[in-house]
């Protein structure tokens, strides 16, 4: 199995792309037409698929559709020189996973392939959980509760990995996700919520910025600041982080909707996406946005310092009333010195 197939019908950009591929340490191959494509995959495996849209004998998006209706569970990224919302609309339909502007720059190329990677590890997954589902058909009462056990441990996991999916691309630590969703408990249970919302809220929390994986790399690992259109841009990730979560029967997954969609709302109405005010926001994007704020503070990024202890909590009573509950502030000042303890490691 290769890690990449590269679909290319310019020999120039497929020696160059083949080149960086490899340089990165990745196990490539490379085929000139959507039809060479197909036929490689109907041999060999490839976990990721860097497919150019406009080629000779079959194009690109021909070759996504047979590629997927032969089941391939190839993760399938579209190379083209259109960015368009019409031309992305079009690579989704044709079953393209992931979408990619050329020129592409080269760190947001390896970014986009290891997200890939374990999107296709997500989807495999899930895949087996429903398989062995099927199995529990007719099995006897204790075999049924070992494979429920086996599920829910997966169950578990797979939250967990659609969690760092998000912040694979602008947090290399995975770490903040995590920290977010423990901080969105304890804060919930300061705010006397029941054990049941705050298990909830703790596997939740941690996709609250699921809808970056919409947003693109240009723009989200841009370096320097972002001008007004991008910064329009990244604000569409709470709609897109809605649309991926929307629709679930699951209680942790329609939190977590909720709080992808409302934990950038403010306290006195300066939020977005919908300028929510006060208690009219949902208490869980209450609650995320204040962990979530908080755990920035006190965390290094490639361009800030962490915050010391006395600053964030200062930041906190500034904020107080304006970006957050107020209330909410008081609970966690209360606990001030038990929240601290995470952060003096």
């Amino acid at each position: 199995m290769v890690e990449v197939l590269l679909v290319e019908d310019d020999p120039f950009t497929r020696e160059m792309m083949m080149t960086t591929l490899r340089s990165m340490g990745y196990h490539a191959a490379m085929a000139s037409n959507g039809q060479e494509a197909v036929e490689f995959l109907q041999n060999e495996k490839a976990e990721v698929v860097l497919m150019d849209v406009a080629m000779p004998v079959m194009n690109g998006m021909e070759a996504s559709r047979q590629i997927k209706k032969e089941g391939s569970d190839s993760i399938v990224i579209m190379l083209t020189a259109f960015g368009d919302e019409k031309a992305m609309e079009e690579a989704a339909e044709a079953g393209a996973d992931d979408y990619l502007t050329k020129p592409v720059e080269m760190r947001a190329l390896k970014a986009r392939i290891e997200l890939a990677k374990k999107a296709r590890t997500f989807h495999i997954a899930r895949a087996k959980l429903l398989s062995q589902n099927k199995m529990l058909i007719g099995a006897q009462e204790k075999k049924i509760s070992a494979y429920i056990e086996e599920n829910y441990s997966l169950a578990e996991e797979l939250f967990t990995r659609l969690s760092l999916a998000a912040e694979f691309r602008d947090d290399d630590t995975y770490e903040h996700t995590m920290r977010v969703g423990r901080n969105a408990s304890i804060i919930a249970q300061y705010f006397g919520k029941d054990a049941e919302y705050c298990y909830r809220i703790t596997k939740a929390a941690p996709l609250h910025d699921i809808g970056k994986i919409g947003i693109s790399d240009t723009i989200l690992l841009k370096p320097g600041k972002l001008n007004n259109e991008e910064f329009e841009i990244i604000k569409t990730h709470t709609s897109i982080g809605k649309k991926i979560l929307t629709g679930s029967s699951t209680k942790i997954l329609q939190l977590a909707e909720s709080i992808a969609y409302s934990h950038h709302e403010r306290w006195d109405g300066s939020g977005y996406p919908q300028g929510l005010q006060g208690e009219s926001i949902p208490l869980e994007g209450r609650i995320v946005c204040i962990a979530d704020s908080m755990d920035a503070m006190f965390s290094k990024r490639p361009y800030k310092e962490k915050m010391p202890p006395e600053k964030v909590r200062e930041e906190l009573q500034k904020n107080r009333g304006l970006q957050f509950d107020p209330v909410m502030v008081d609970a966690v000042l209360e606990h001030w010195d038990t929240l601290l303890e995470f952060y003096s490691a």
